[in-house]
């Protein structure tokens, strides 16, 4: 007797997680024109200054998390990190926004149909429950940047927007820096 009320409940919770999971992100890249990435070898960070004198603020945690993830798929395409004179230098930032979606009311519908030999109706209709609404998520945009060095120019950008703000906090971080680097291709060996 107790397995129908399990199987329910299990139901039920996949239904509500999948309420949860919100709309998907989206994920857009551009490389430059003539510009070969996979013919690149090393990777090392842009930073505001490269002048040793100038003293840099401490790498946030957050910042650490989205530095580490990039770093773990560079080098997972075949890309070494480098201190000294990389052949790209990579960059972040995110940006954190208010999405706005249209929240529709439930609709409760009735119908009424008869089929029977060649004929066939149906009528029905349905009736909005509950208010519509907009409701407000924050979420965050993150922006990875590769710079080709010796010729000064940005070779490759790319951008995920819809990442969640509580997911970057959690952890999910992985998964948005993934979701921006698939376009970014393997180093040729």
């Amino acid at each position: 007797m107790n397995t129908p009320m399990r199987g329910s409940a299990a139901v039920l919770l996949f239904l509500l997680l999948g309420c949860a999971t919100g709309a998907p992100t989206k994920t857009e890249s551009t490389t430059a024109p003539g510009a070969d990435l996979a013919a690149y070898t090393t990777f090392g960070w842009q930073l505001d200054s490269e002048s040793p004198s100038t003293s840099h603020p401490p790498l946030s945690i957050a910042d650490a998390n989205i530095r580490n993830a990039i770093r773990a798929q560079l080098i997972e395409k075949g890309y070494r990190e480098v201190a000294q004179q990389p052949d790209l230098r990579i960059s972040f930032e995110t940006a954190a926004y208010i999405a706005e979606k249209v929240k529709s009311p439930v609709r409760i519908g009735v119908g009424v149909g008869s089929w029977g030999g060649n004929v066939g109706g149906g009528v029905s209709t349905s009736v909005p429950v509950g208010p519509e609404g907009v409701v407000s998520a924050q979420e965050a945009r993150l922006t990875i940047r590769a710079v080709d060095p010796k010729s000064n120019r940005e070779v490759w950008v790319g951008t995920t927007t819809g990442v969640s703000t509580q997911g970057l906090a959690t952890g999910a971080v992985g998964n948005a820096v993934a979701d921006t680097l698939a376009e970014f291709p393997a180093r040729r060996r």
